[in-house]
């Protein structure tokens, strides 16, 4: 399997721009696979690995909050 390098920086950008403009602090607390089919939309990267790392990237620059329910982990775009 192929790793694709991804431009971090650039694809959050692009990323944030998408959820304000979709006022996405609105949904509230989500799970991962919907920000994962979402990052995948905007971006257009089909690699699963390439999505959490850029998903990760965002949970470690606070753009989203976690937070545990019961045995889930859910997620806001704040």
């Amino acid at each position: 399997m192929e790793l694709i390098k991804v431009n971090l920086e650039r694809e959050t950008t692009k990323i944030i721009n998408y959820l304000d403009k979709k006022k996405a602090w609105e949904l509230g607390f989500i799970r991962y696979n919907l920000f994962k089919k979402m990052i995948m939309h905007i971006t257009k990267i089909r690699s699963l690995y390439s999505v959490r790392k850029i998903f990760l990237h965002l949970v470690n620059k606070e753009i989203f909050l976690k937070k545990k329910k019961y045995s889930k982990k859910l997620f806001i775009y704040v």
